[in-house]
């Protein structure tokens, strides 16, 4: 079986939201690509996915990808590209109409629709996101499911205004027929910056895990969570299970901005190369930043005495919360003996 490959592509800035923890200050498309740009950024990576032998899964999102009239030439290159095994959307869902439903159906390898939601109450989600932002997506989600073909799922944002929101909105998945819920910190970039007071502390996402073991009565210790960046609920076939997400930086994704640039995630703001000029193979062979990121040992602080070999904390947060990626993670609670 071939290997995957993650990507994250963010064909627009262009949004109609300004939600407060949004880790971008451009909502313009002054930076978007024209169709021959976005068709040259295509080639560069899908040549390197043939290189490697790999296959890649794809996120097309924003700003707002709905917004971009080029999506759907996009994600039919995509979808006819024999290197390419999955597309998926995060979209805010308020752009989604039966026509928008129907245009989206016709691509069998785009099976993923992912939602962003901040609370399961409006007075909670809208706080963060705009008023009737919450009604506008309750309204719209039955257009999706009536397809019947795709998996939907809602994206929290977890930060002190919302953490402890997250029962209701599990509550608010199993009564809605989501199939799963997947939790993300908050780390402030962007217009997010001016709401850097919101960010968890350590022990508030001890917190937050907490509940999740709790919430979905998993055997899993605490502790063995640590490694995982964020994490997904899936309530398809029967007990919701709770699934972590490791840092894919360095190893198994990036993250593409509508200019073409390639950052090692959208949440580490630091350009490695862009897809117009040099193909991805380079940029992820030749990134400096990369190499230091792969390596425990050029950590700092307890990440690089920590003994859970595969933890390398989240460097994000790091480079957010402290202006050195190699720091320590500041949200891990770990004591290292």
């Amino acid at each position: 079986m071939e290997e995957r490959f993650f990507i994250q592509w963010h064909i627009t800035n262009l949004c109609n939201l300004r939600c407060q923890h949004c880790y971008q200050d451009d909502f313009s498309k002054k930076n978007d690509l024209d169709w021959k740009g976005l068709e040259k950024v295509c080639d560069h990576l899908l040549q390197t996915m043939e290189q490697w032998g790999k296959t890649a899964c794809i996120h097309l999102t924003g700003g707002e990808p709905l917004l971009k009239p080029d999506l759907f030439p996009l994600l039919l290159h995509l979808d006819e590209h024999s290197m390419v095994d999955g597309l998926g959307i995060i979209t805010n869902g308020l752009s989604i109409d039966r026509e928008m439903v129907r245009r989206l159906s016709d691509f069998p390898k785009l099976r993923k629709i992912k939602i962003s939601l901040d609370g399961g109450d409006a007075e909670t989600n809208d706080s963060i996101r705009q008023k009737g932002a919450f009604d506008k997506v309750m309204q719209n989600l039955p257009l999706i499911q009536a397809a019947g073909r795709f998996e939907i799922l809602f994206m929290l944002t977890v930060m002190k205004r919302n953490f402890r929101s997250l029962p209701s909105l599990l509550e608010l998945c199993q009564g809605m027929g989501i199939d799963g819920l997947i939790i993300e910190r908050f780390i402030p970039l962007g217009r997010g910056g001016e709401v850097r007071h919101e960010v968890l502390g350590k022990i508030e996402w001890k917190e937050t895990v907490g509940m999740l073991v709790n919430l979905i009565s998993t055997e899993e210790a605490e502790q063995s969570l640590l490694p995982y960046q964020a994490f997904q609920i899936k309530f398809s076939g029967g007990e919701p299970e709770l699934l972590g997400a490791p840092c894919v930086i360095g190893v198994d994704g990036i993250c593409i901005m509508p200019e073409g640039n390639v950052f090692p995630c959208r949440r580490f703001p630091v350009s490695i190369g862009n897809l117009l000029e040099t193909s991805l193979s380079e940029i992820w062979g030749k990134s400096e930043i990369l190499e230091r990121l792969r390596k425990k040992g050029n950590l700092k602080g307890k990440c690089r005495s920590c003994g859970i070999i595969d933890c390398r904390g989240c460097r994000s947060l790091a480079f957010a919360l402290t202006g050195d990626y190699l720091e320590e993670d500041p949200h891990c609670w770990y004591c290292v003996s």
